[in-house]
């Protein structure tokens, strides 16, 4: 059964629009070869909340895929890291507990019973 995962990247926004374009088309490649694209969503150039190497512009993308291993997502830790214009990125798994979505919405957590302030449990 295939797991989703989403990666969030962000590219250096001081290289050309093309570059940018072609650095994620390449990622968008790698995610293909050995899983399933779901979506690719741009958020477009942003300002960074800190300089990241100097830069303080990034291009912001989100990948969405499906993967039958973790093996895609190592592959692709190991390619962004010696990419030099890829600032950042983080992936995550979804839902990695495997707990189906519609019992996450429809239950609240339980909640800890909790003394009103003031009273004193255990002394009775």
């Amino acid at each position: 059964m295939a797991k989703p995962y989403e990666t969030v990247i962000v590219v250096d926004a001081m290289i050309p629009d093309e570059s940018i374009t072609s650095e994620l088309d390449a990622i968008g490649k790698l995610i293909e070869t050995q899983g399933k694209m779901v979506k690719l969503d741009r958020w477009g150039k942003r300002k960074l909340a800190y300089p990241i190497r100097k830069r303080t512009h990034g291009e912001y993308a989100v990948f969405y895929y499906e993967s039958d291993s973790g093996g895609l997502s190592a592959e692709l830790d190991k390619r962004l890291r010696i990419n030099e214009n890829i600032l950042r990125w983080l992936t995550v798994a979804d839902n990695p507990i495997g707990v189906p979505a519609d019992k996450i919405e429809g239950e609240l957590a339980p909640v800890a019973e909790v003394a009103p302030p003031g009273s004193r449990r255990g002394d009775d």
